[in-house]
């Protein structure tokens, strides 16, 4: 078997790996510790990235971006 040839092998080999690998579910799923952290933290992320778009100042109390006339989340 030529060179060639074994490195398309492995390379197309590798893209479909990959290509799997993309559609796994992983941060859907409602049940786990694991998706809920992820989505918690996407959500703190977009919400300080919000904050400093709109210069909302960082709540020192509850460590998120509020404006003071808000109050705090319970």
């Amino acid at each position: 078997m030529p060179v060639e040839t074994m490195i398309s092998v492995l390379a197309v080999t590798l893209l479909g790996t990959g290509a799997a690998l993309w559609m796994l579910p992983v941060g859907t799923c409602s049940e786990c510790a694991h998706c809920r952290v992820e989505k918690l933290a996407r959500e703190r992320e977009i919400e300080a990235q919000v904050g400093r778009i709109y210069r909302i100042p960082m709540c020192s109390a509850c460590g998120r971006h509020h404006r003071p006339e808000e109050g705090h989340r319970t």
